[in-house]
């Protein structure tokens, strides 16, 4: 074996591989700043577009705990961007496992972008809907309760549609879905069949009757407080405030009589301030 040759061959590979390696170093690098750079700048234009407040309303904050939204979303983009930088490097080095892997990645990254944003808008919409339901039924019984329960069935669904757009465990989100669904068909199905219409008639109706009283009730106290003169509390208040006004406005000459007619002795006093007649000769 001609040893020369095999270090011939050697050196003619590290001559291929070096201008590989150093693109390899240079893309990296400059890809690195300017991802960071433009991850930074994502973050702090969402920042000022008001992204965070809007995630405080929505309730994603209580997930983020101390991150603020617009520094998550600005640490995606900074990622996204050097899967891109990396998926570049390696491919200076042609066909390889590490840029197969890669390309699956970044491709993948527009479905995860959709998922964060259904995710996004099911907790907005789930936040409005439950401040609306429990605002319109502040003064019930049951108005939290129906709010809590609009509230997680939306989100429900968000993160059920979220896991099936990136394809993250759609073998058990699909079936606990349709079990959900099965379930409740289940119930009404067996409840009809089974004899539960007459208990759940009287429920229902016991329910109508509860909320027609606290509506009754909520249109009462709103009248109240609205000046209603309708009402038996405001009729009292009215005739009560009219005998007052027409005391006040009584002449002072016969409230003057009705103070000494009602005083003992007044009567004698006015008789012994008339003068005497004079004595006949």
């Amino acid at each position: 074996m001609d040893i020369s040759q095999s270090f011939q061959n050697m050196w003619d590979s590290v001559i291929a591989f070096l201008p590989r390696a150093l693109a390899f170093l240079a893309i990296l690098l400059i890809g690195w700043i300017v991802s960071k750079f433009i991850g930074k700048m994502v973050g702090k234009l969402l920042h000022r577009v008001g992204l965070d407040r809007a995630g405080d309303k929505s309730g994603l904050r209580r997930f983020t705990g101390k991150f603020e939204l617009s520094d998550l979303l600005g640490k995606l983009v900074y990622y996204a961007l050097l899967l891109f930088t990396l998926q570049l490097a390696f491919g200076a080095f042609g066909n390889n496992p590490v840029s197969s892997l890669l390309n699956q990645l970044v491709g993948w990254l527009p479905q995860l972008f959709i998922a964060l944003v259904i995710i996004v808008v099911a907790f907005a919409v789930a936040n409005a809907v439950y401040e609306l339901v429990s605002g319109m039924l502040a003064d019930t019984s049951y108005g939290n309760t129906v709010a809590r329960i609009s509230q997680f069935g939306i989100i429900f669904f968000g993160v059920v549609a979220a896991f099936g757009q990136v394809g993250i465990a759609t073998t058990v989100t699909t079936p606990i879905l349709w079990t959900v669904l099965a379930m409740i068909a289940g119930v009404v199905i067996v409840g009809v069949g089974g004899g539960l219409v007459g208990p759940m008639r009287q429920r229902w109706e016991r329910m109508l009757d509860t909320a027609e009283t606290e509506a009754t009730r909520r249109k009462t106290t709103g009248g109240m407080r609205r000046g209603d003169t309708t009402s038996p509390m405001s009729k009292t208040y009215r005739s009560g405030r009219y005998g007052a006004e027409t005391d006040a406005q009584a002449p002072s000459g016969s409230m003057r009589e009705d103070t000494t007619q009602g005083m003992p002795g007044a009567g004698a006093g006015v008789e012994s301030e008339r003068p005497m007649p004079p004595n006949e000769p």
